[in-house]
């Protein structure tokens, strides 16, 4: 039984207040219905869409472990190359109308046959990859290939690429075309030559059309040499639309084989359309399977686009890096939500800090999860809520006399009826909008309640009794919202584990309010409230300090490894040099070495053919000598001895 505090209880009784706070508003409030738009927008065809818009949260874990495996098989299969089903179509209303005796035009017949061939290809295409889809590939594979192929080719058969009814559909509908287009050209015949005879009787000398039928424009003054039927006159009266009789039987003859003509496509579209009728079955699984696996595709491209991770299941929530999907992904400050162990936090800073924002992704984010979605995240961790419940927002309403504040009481009442072990409560500027010191007391009860009975709550509140309660109870935290207290600006950061200050008073200086007006306010406040604040705003200072020194150190490091990166890139640069240097020098070496080699074995040759030729001057020198001594005249010397020998003497 809840027990509230008396002032509730009466406001409740004095306002007749009902319970509110199902989940289906605060998936309004939470704006679920902004992301079913975004995901219609990814789907195919109608078929799907309509179940995109109409995405409900399941409460239950299995189905929600199901949806999430489907959404990353089909991004799996988006990885291998398999595209939605194009061309597919919604064919339920058609199905439902053939088999209650309708017929079935030729467009929504052609729808048929497109569908078939789609369901065909997405399905050949899937259970090709099955390995990496076996949920979407076990959905699609008891779809009945040959019934559909078989349908499919029935009407294409009778249905040509621009959706008519072709001449070979039927030999009788063939033969009807061929006599009404021989009457056609029969009745155009007669026409021209009525045309050229009566020129002078012509306003003009165009031929129109007057309740289907073709019609001369003859002056009214000629009215007696043209005798027809009149079938409308001109504005002025000068011009009257005469059908010659001449060619009234020749345009009957036409309309009569037209009709029969009509009939006969009325045939092969009543054929077809019993083909569809007797399927009606087999392609009501087929509409559906394709509409089912197309969501799968639209929420794994919902993810794509998002960014989003995948939600890995979880008994507490872990948010890292958690954007809200709605916002612009450019400028969005993530948040970080390591919830463990936490069953309440209460968020406060100053306004238009993030607040809202920070309850708002949370909440969104297990919507989204427990439709089958990813989420925009780095990491997700998730619990499956059975009910995800929010007040946030101003719901007064004057038609009722309902205040603010009674406006929350009434959604808090709901809340509380419902809430449980496995529930997500939302609660933002709980007990707002009444007196402080009763509001505090108000939301401490509530949130009290709510931990009670085993819910994950974060509340959103300026009341410090409430950030006094957060730090003093087992299972509850403090937040903040960041706020550069320099340019006293909110900084859009949430810090788990510290009281947010409000900084009213500093924002309402920097806004123009009078400064003898922001004193009084400030004395008014009391010294041991204004010493909170100013405490609260110096560690705020303190740590935004340390932030920026530490990532000036950051930066230094960064910096001074980036130096010591260049330093080795130049010495690897520099010995790279050296090595080449050495090699150029050792290069030229042996090259100086082969060609003193070369030189020395030149000059090694030469000096042998001169020993030689040294050898053979001396051995003439000899046998001269010998001559002389013997009296024997001296044999003439060759030109190498005779010089070796004048070089002699004179040496």
């Amino acid at each position: 039984m809840i027990r509230w505090p008396a002032a509730a209880r009466g406001l409740a009784a004095a306002y007749d207040v009902p319970p509110m706070g199902g989940d289906a508003h605060s998936a309004e409030l939470l704006e679920l219905p902004a992301i079913r738009e975004l995901l219609a927008a990814q789907a195919s065809f109608a078929g799907s869409r309509e179940l995109a818009l109409a995405l409900t949260p399941s409460s239950d874990p299995a189905e929600v472990a199901r949806l999430r495996e489907e959404t990353e098989e089909a991004i799996a299969l988006g990885d291998e190359g398999v595209s939605p089903p194009g061309g597919a179509r919604d064919l339920r209303p058609a199905i439902r109308a053939a088999s209650a005796g309708a017929r079935l035009d030729e467009p929504a017949l052609a729808d048929v046959g497109d569908t078939c061939r789609a369901a065909i290809a997405l399905r050949s295409a899937v259970l090709a990859q099955a390995a990496v889809a076996p949920r979407l590939a076990a959905r699609l594979e008891p779809l009945e290939e040959p019934v559909l192929a078989a349908v499919a080719s029935a009407i294409e058969a009778a249905l040509d690429e621009r959706g008519e009814v072709r001449d070979a559909a039927s030999p009788d509908l063939a033969q009807a075309r061929r006599r009404l287009a021989r009457a056609r050209a029969a009745a155009g015949e007669t026409l021209r030559q009525l045309a050229q005879r009566l020129r002078p009787h012509l306003q003009e000398s165009f031929v129109t059309e007057r309740a289907g039928r073709p019609v001369l424009a003859v002056k009214a003054s000629a009215r007696g040499a043209v005798p027809g039927l009149v079938h409308d006159s001109s504005g002025s009266g000068q011009t009257l639309f005469v059908e010659p009789l001449e060619l009234v039987e020749a345009t009957n003859r036409v309309r009569e084989l037209a009709a029969v003509e009509r009939e006969e496509v009325e045939r092969v579209l009543a054929a077809l359309t019993a083909v569809v009728a007797a399927r009606a079955g087999a392609l009501t699984a087929t509409a559906d399977a394709l509409a089912q696996t197309d969501l799968a595709m639209a929420r794994g491209e919902l993810g794509r686009r998002m960014g989003g991770a995948a939600v890995e299941p979880a008994d507490e929530v872990e948010l890292i890096g958690a954007r809200h999907p709605l916002l612009d992904p450019g400028r969005a400050v993530p948040v970080d939500l390591p919830l463990r162990g936490v069953r309440a936090l209460v968020v406060s800073g100053p306004n238009a800090g993030g607040k809202t924002v920070a309850l708002k992704t949370l909440g969104l984010a297990a919507l989204m999860h427990q439709c089958g979605l990813r989420v925009p995240a780095r990491r997700a961790r998730l619990p499956v809520f059975d009910r995800v419940l929010a007040d946030i927002g101003d719901e007064q309403s004057i038609a009722r006399s309902l205040s603010t504040f009674s406006a929350h009481v009434r959604s808090l009442i709901g809340i509380l009826e419902v809430a449980g072990e496995r529930s997500l409560v939302l609660l933002d500027e709980v007990a707002g909008g009444t007196d402080p010191h009763e509001g505090a007391a108000l939301a401490r009860a509530v949130l009290e309640a709510l931990m009670d009975r085993g819910a994950l709550v974060l509340a959103t509140s300026h009341h410090p009794g409430l950030k006094e309660w957060a730090s003093g109870t087992e299972g509850a935290l403090n937040a903040a919202v960041g706020f550069d207290p320099r340019s006293l600006r909110p900084t859009f950061e949430l810090r788990l584990g510290e009281p947010g200050a409000s900084h009213a008073l500093a924002i309402a200086e920097q806004l123009g309010l009078e400064a003898q007006v922001v004193r009084r306010a400030r004395t008014a406040l009391g010294p041991e409230r204004e010493a909170i604040e100013r405490l609260l705003a110096d560690a705020e200072g303190a740590r935004r300090d340390a932030a920026e020194a530490a990532e000036a150190a950051r930066a230094e490091r960064d910096e001074a490894e980036r130096g010591r990166r260049r330093v080795a890139a130049r010495e690897a640069d520099l010995l790279a040099e050296v090595e080449r240097v050495r090699g150029e020098a050792a290069a030229e070496r042996a090259r100086a070495r082969a060609d003193a080699e070369a030189e020395l074995g030149t000059a090694g040759r030469e000096l042998a053919a001169l020993r030689v030729e040294i050898a053979a001057a001396r051995r003439a020198e000899e046998e001269r000598a010998r001559a002389v001594r013997a009296g024997a005249p001296a044999a003439r010397p060759s030109g190498d001895q005779d010089r070796w020998g004048r070089e002699r003497e004179r040496g």
